[in-house]
């Protein structure tokens, strides 16, 4: 199995060898984006170059307007872990600040892309921007490649269902935002072109779920957006194996505290593990219920196990 090369930060990079590059946040890493990516793979298989992905990490939104609140679809290790699987040999992750963002069109373009990635090919999709205040545009990206002799492919956003009027409407991550925050996860699903997942880190809990007979894992999320609240059939991915399970997205109404942050608690089925700490993968398969606030714990006990037969079902 290929092993993806990571560097981060452009002064790290010394000359790469001449590349075929695909440039992009790619959050989400949509259908889209592996649509753009793969063209860049197919064409650098074919020039025996090196695939490089150019990336961005904060998010430029999270940079330059930070009032949006703008929710990551994948936080960057999962982006970098989905772009491996489509056969990225480099990623370079440029640390997006406000120095950078005030680098004009050119410099970016000379500095980065040339003296450092060594681009004979780019591949971007076409609401690409670049530069000081996004003045580049495609067509200046066009007339730079002559200038400096690499080669633009624009690709326009797949995925999209036709308007009214005929135009092809883009799919994009804002719109993958809210339909994820809407719940409705078979349209994610579509315009991901995989499950729907959050991914994170196993942390102690109270304990709460073992006394009730229904043992938790904890979940810390990534920096990722999450489905809206309730009780959700899983699939839990943990180094490398796949366990069934049953997982509570929200605020524990039954255990009022004064946090009333989101929780993510998953309950995986004949599972007895100490997972303290490791890196887990939920996929989100399908909603149960809402979530709702029981008056004793053996009702909730109940409900858990009404709970736990439909996940099975769900899952079979």
């Amino acid at each position: 199995m290929m092993s993806m090369k990571v560097i981060y930060g452009i002064g790290k990079v010394k000359k790469l060898e001449a590349s075929v590059a695909a440039i992009g946040v790619f959050d989400g890493v949509h259908v889209g984006h592996q649509a753009l990516i793969r063209k860049a793979a197919s064409r650098a298989k074919a020039a025996k170059s090196p695939l490089v992905v150019v990336t961005f990490d904060p998010h430029p939104v999270h940079v330059l307007r930070p009032d949006l609140r703008l929710p990551l679809i994948t936080s960057l290790s999962h982006r970098l872990a989905l772009m491996e699987q489509l056969g990225v040999d480099i990623c370079v992750v440029i640390r997006f600040n406000r120095r950078f963002s005030r680098l004009s069109a050119e410099q970016f373009v000379k500095r980065y892309l040339v003296d450092k990635v060594n681009a004979r090919e780019i591949f971007v999709g076409d609401d690409f921007r670049f530069g000081e205040n996004r003045s580049g545009t495609i067509a200046d990206f066009e007339a730079f490649g002559q200038k400096y002799g690499f080669r633009v492919h624009v690709l326009s956003a797949v995925g999209g269902r036709r308007s009214e009027g005929g135009r092809r409407k883009n799919i994009g991550s804002s719109v993958i935002r809210q339909r994820l925050a809407a719940g409705r996860l078979k349209d994610v699903r579509k315009l991901l072109g995989r499950p729907v997942a959050i991914t994170g880190r196993v942390v102690k809990g109270d304990g709460r779920g073992k006394q009730l007979g229904f043992p938790t894992a904890n979940i810390i999320p990534e920096h990722e957006l999450i489905p809206p609240v309730g009780v959700y059939a899983v699939r839990v991915h943990l180094k490398g194996k796949v366990f069934s399970g049953m997982a509570n997205i929200g605020r524990r109404p039954s255990f009022p505290s004064k946090h009333q942050s989101i929780h993510i608690e998953v309950h995986i089925f004949d599972f007895r593990q100490n997972i303290y700490g490791q890196s887990v993968a939920l996929e989100i398969v399908k909603i149960i219920r809402c979530e709702k606030r029981f008056s004793s714990p053996q009702a909730l006990v109940d409900q858990l196990t009404k709970d736990r037969l439909k996940a099975l079902q769900i899952l079979s």
